[in-house]
């Protein structure tokens, strides 16, 4: 399909929307390797959407599936950039809908303990940028697989939501937090974070650790295990009800 540039928006970020594509963060992750910079790739459906940890992601049409294109420097601490997505999305939903959305960490964003929103951080750091690839459950049916575990916001406020309007207030937000200090931007994600002084399994390559959670800084997750606290950067987190 032919590429359509729909509009140029603050910091130079340009959108580059699709009705169809395999997968918003590979065509974004292509872009970069060609030296491009501010790019947000949208796409109405992605067949081959792509989660953490090597999972797939449902995109069906009506959610909102895109993948922000930025130099590493613009970003300052690397790590910071899973907060950003996930708070800036929180953030986002907030603007059209009363309910209570969290973050389960890393980065997912919940409603009720559903999730209603994925985020993939990509780096290549021998050409210096990222790729932050979101998906969001709009006016999407939930598939039957993940019905248990997922929600839409159509879904929950029982109204068609306009995708477009949704996107744009995204990148207000986004822009907006960009500009935040790094320690403001952790203090309020940590607001909606549904993780902290949880009892969590975490699951590395290495093993699984049980514990609960005392802290979550930009070195990772804090789990008192009992006999000490451990730090993790990366993992599959799994609250213990």
């Amino acid at each position: 399909m032919s590429l359509k540039i729909t509009s140029v928006v603050k910091l130079d970020f340009e959108i580059i929307s699709h009705k169809t594509i395999n997968s918003t963060n590979l065509y974004a992750y292509d872009l970069g390797k060609l030296g491009k910079r501010n790019k947000i790739v949208v796409s109405e459906i992605q067949p081959h959407g792509k989660g953490r940890l090597d999972r797939s992601w449902f995109s069906s049409k009506g959610g909102l599936y895109f993948s922000v294109l930025m130099d590493i420097k613009d970003v300052g601490k690397i790590e910071k950039i899973n907060f950003l997505g996930s708070l800036s999305v929180v953030e986002t939903l907030k603007e059209f809908s009363d309910v209570e959305f969290g973050i389960k960490w890393p980065n997912d964003v919940l409603f009720k303990n559903k999730k209603i929103c994925g985020i993939l951080t990509e780096l290549n750091v021998i050409y210096g940028y990222l790729v932050l690839g979101i998906g969001i459950n709009i006016n999407n049916e939930i598939d039957s697989k993940i019905k248990e575990i997922g929600t839409s916001l159509k879904e929950i406020e029982n109204l068609e939501f306009n995708v477009d309007l949704i996107l744009k207030k995204f990148i207000e937000v986004f822009i907006k937090n960009l500009k935040l200090d790094d320690e403001l931007i952790l203090e309020s994600y940590k607001k909606y974070s549904k993780t902290m002084f949880k009892d969590v399994n975490l699951i590395t390559l290495e093993k699984t650790v049980t514990g609960k959670v005392v802290d979550i800084s930009y070195n990772g997750i804090h789990i008192d295990t009992g006999n000490y606290v451990e730090i993790f950067n990366v993992g599959d987190c799994v609250h213990l009800r």
